[in-house]
């Protein structure tokens, strides 16, 4: 993105690259077809990704680490006017319902949508064991939602997507704003660093990792440019856990399964580093990521 933010001051010293909504719309797509998430392979990417990780990402979005989560956003939920208990909410990538089970106990009529069954699955399940009725599952990508047919257009109070792969250029982030009546919640990463999988990708395909895209930039920017006024944070989370090497190694090849066959050469590096690296009996799985919040009012 610096050689092209130079390239477009060189031609023309006088633009105004905030208000320029196309350049900040190409530089995101150029960002993301470098990004980690470029590198998965077709069929291992999208809703067959997220179905076959569904259980052991439950277990962790549903738990402990996951409800410290809920609990960041709720407290940011408090402090905005307008948004009482019983509002509409979409939960666009609602995943196995971290945020879409918070809000429906806080009171609100919550549609939760993802095209991942399995997930659905599991988020009908403890929307049941909670004796919730007022979350809706619907099974459908992002890109598939066709927001008059459904009658979702200026429909929602509130419009989130956290850690959402569905906002990925400006159509996506159009087609939020534009079923929110008033305000919209996007989380997203601007950096990610964990130790294992930046050591281990250079011995399993090659070369440094890539990066995640930095969605909540151009968010951020491509907001701006259409007449918005977006609030942009920024936060860190570090995790250190320490894990039996089973459940490291399981969780290293879910990492990598979408990058390459977890033939057992590749099973095998997997362990003899978990084994290398770990004391104790315990392999210390740390993570480093600076995230970004983007909200914005839709009126």
């Amino acid at each position: 993105m610096d050689e092209a933010f130079g390239a477009a001051v060189g031609r023309e010293p006088e633009v105004d690259l905030f208000h320029q909504a196309e350049f900040w719309q190409e530089a995101w797509q150029r960002e993301r077809a470098q990004s980690l998430l470029a590198r998965q392979r077709p069929e291992r990417s999208g809703p067959a990704y997220w179905n076959w990780r569904a259980e052991r990402f439950a277990r962790r979005a549903l738990g402990e680490d996951g409800q410290k989560r809920v609990a960041e956003f709720l407290h940011w939920l408090g402090h905005q006017e307008g948004l009482g208990r019983e509002i509409t909410v979409l939960d666009i990538g609602c995943g196995p319902g971290r945020y879409a089970l918070a809000l429906a106990r806080r009171g609100a009529r919550v549609v939760a949508l993802d095209p991942a069954e399995n997930m659905l699955h599991i988020l009908r399940a403890e929307a049941a064991r909670q004796g919730l009725t007022n979350v809706e599952a619907v099974a459908l990508t992002w890109e598939e939602v066709d927001l008059a047919a459904l009658g979702w257009e200026k429909a929602f109070d509130l419009v989130l997507a956290a850690m959402s792969p569905a906002i990925h250029d400006a159509a996506s982030l159009a087609k939020m704003t534009a079923a929110s009546r008033n305000l919209c919640y996007f989380v997203g990463h601007v950096e990610r660093q964990e130790r294992a999988v930046q050591e281990l990708w250079p011995r399993l395909i090659g070369g440094e990792a890539p990066a995640f895209s930095r969605d909540c930039l151009y968010v951020f920017h491509l907001l701006y440019a259409w007449g918005y006024y977006p609030s942009l944070e920024f936060f860190t989370r570090t995790t250190r856990r320490l894990l039996p090497p089973a459940e490291a190694a399981a969780e290293l090849e879910e990492f990598f399964w979408p990058f390459l066959d977890l033939e057992a050469a590749v099973t095998e590096e997997i362990r003899g580093y978990i084994q290398a690296n770990s004391a104790g009996g315990l392999f210390p799985a740390e993570r480093r990521e600076v995230l970004g919040r983007v909200t914005w009012r839709v009126s």
